[in-house]
């Protein structure tokens, strides 16, 4: 297994993301990376003189924790543009996840914008993980957007491996043909109802088949996916959300992509984001 690569701005939210790469780099047995980027649009001594200090504090929060101490972290600090830089470095290294902490809130700034999670999931082609909650389990309740696609099977998988899950919901959400195209049911054509159904309990089935401890519910109602998801993880105390990411192109992959991105930027709990295996 690749290693975990967990992005630090040092801040209490990268926190999060170091811990909990952490707690899951012992449970995947993968080596955990932490990559720290510094603006290098900056004059090189300012530069330098923060490059060292990010390693001095990184080493010492390294050392003052101790899941992150047992782990023996590669710290590495890097001048760049953090998305462009994280995406290279992931697949330099081959990594298997990387794991972020949530955004902040830059203000008119990032309205006019696109937040720096944004760019970074479109940027780092592995699974990202959105650490939100503070780790101090692993996940076991998970709300699942499932669209049939091979992204959203992959996104599953991928959960299924990182903790002991013990309850799934896959919730099927849309709002209209286009924003649901192209793998959501029209349920005004006839019997459309009753194949969404089918292929929902086939879905079940295929989840329990090699957990057959897991707990599966199901779901489909008309409501904008990233909502619905978010709305579903507050009311059930999920602690996981499970998106896919789609690569596909044009309108499609736009829209599908914003899907992901509403959710990894609005959810109460930590978002697992995975392309198609």
């Amino acid at each position: 297994m690749g290693p975990i690569i967990a992005a630090t701005d040092l801040s209490a939210r990268s926190d999060l993301a170091l811990r909990r790469a952490a707690v899951l780099a012992e449970r995947m047995g993968a080596a955990l990376h932490i990559v720290h980027v510094i603006d290098d649009d900056l004059p090189a001594a300012i530069l330098q003189r923060r490059s060292e200090e990010a390693e001095v504090e990184l080493r010492a929060r390294v050392q003052g924790d101790a899941i992150l101490k047992a782990e023996a972290p590669r710290i590495d600090v890097e001048a760049g543009q953090v998305a462009k830089l994280l995406g290279r470095i992931a697949a330099d290294r081959g990594a298997s996840l990387v794991v972020v902490g949530s955004h902040r809130d830059r203000g008119l700034a990032e309205l006019v914008g696109s937040p720096a999670l944004s760019r970074l999931m479109r940027a780092v082609a592995v699974p990202i993980l959105v650490a939100v909650e503070p780790a101090t389990r692993l996940y076991t309740r998970a709300v699942a957007g499932w669209d049939f696609s091979p992204a959203s099977t992959s996104a599953m998988k991928l959960a299924k491996a990182l903790a002991p899950l013990e309850h799934v919901t896959l919730l099927h959400a849309w709002a209209d043909m286009v924003t649901g195209a192209p793998y959501a049911v029209d349920l005004a054509s006839p019997g459309q109802q009753q194949r969404l159904e089918e292929a929902l309990d086939q879905a079940v089935a295929g989840l329990k088949a090699d957990a057959p401890d897991l707990e599966v519910a199901r779901e489909a109602l008309i409501a904008a996916p990233a909502q619905a998801l978010i709305e579903a993880s507050a009311s059930s105390g999920a602690d996981l959300i499970v998106v896919g990411r789609h690569a596909r192109a044009g309108l499609a992959r736009f829209l599908l992509g914003e899907t992901a991105e509403r959710v990894a930027l609005h959810a109460p709990c930590d978002v697992l984001i995975a392309p198609p295996d």
